[in-house]
């Protein structure tokens, strides 16, 4: 017989930790004698009366790994998420001669009749870039957001409920006159749609150089 402090600390360590992970992975029961005996795979496996494993390969611990967050995880039934409808679009292009405001499905496609200018709307010259001509695209644009959430048409890309992403980029007059309509009367139906705001307006770090100053 060898006795325990006969063998290395390394090969005692092996087998506690075979012996753990076998009866954690494999349901094993070994009737483990008080002292080593010859052979440790006869120790790792009962002794002889139990059939050992053959010994052309030395006795390897399980190749699975338990681990109790993914076994917690996978007994746990899946809930059902219903994604929520992608919103539509409502680009707000304001410059210091002109506002523009383009309306879209989810898709990035057109609305049909869903593009405002401030020449569309009867403004020219100067006044294309004034406060009133951004309001009044607004204010258009709200009567075709309304038609589409009462009836969105699926076939081209619409989805329901509607709900709307404004962009706005530029620092026109026109973009605080959309804010505004969106405070008032003809805003009440359209300002519970609005899901998300975004500024989509270019910031300049470096680069090339600006263009010359106009003088007046």
């Amino acid at each position: 017989m060898v006795s325990l402090a006969q063998l290395r600390p390394s090969v005692l360590s092996a087998a506690r930790q075979s012996l753990h992970r076998a009866r954690l992975h494999e349901n094993a029961v070994f009737s483990r004698p008080a002292s080593f005996g010859t052979s440790l795979v006869d120790d790792m496996w009962g002794g002889e009366d139990s059939a050992a494993p053959p010994l052309d390969k030395p006795p390897m611990g399980p190749n699975t790994y338990y681990n109790p967050v993914t076994a917690i995880m996978q007994r746990e039934p899946k809930k059902d998420v219903t994604e929520r409808p992608k919103p539509y679009h409502l680009h707000v292009y304001t410059t210091h001669n002109n506002c523009r405001v383009v309306f879209t499905y989810p898709s990035g496609k057109l609305v049909k009749n869903g593009w405002w200018t401030s020449g569309s709307c009867g403004f020219k010259g100067a006044n294309k870039s004034s406060y009133e001509a951004g309001y009044q695209c607004a204010v258009r644009a709200f009567k075709r957001i309304e038609e589409e959430i009462t009836s969105p048409n699926f076939k081209d890309g619409g989805v329901s409920p509607v709900t709307l992403a404004l962009k706005f980029k530029g620092f026109g007059w026109g973009r605080e006159a959309v804010q505004k309509a969106f405070m008032t009367s003809e805003g009440d139906n359209i300002r519970s749609s609005v899901a998300v705001i975004e500024d989509r307006t270019p910031i300049k770090i470096g680069g090339t150089r600006a263009k010359k100053a106009r003088r007046l």
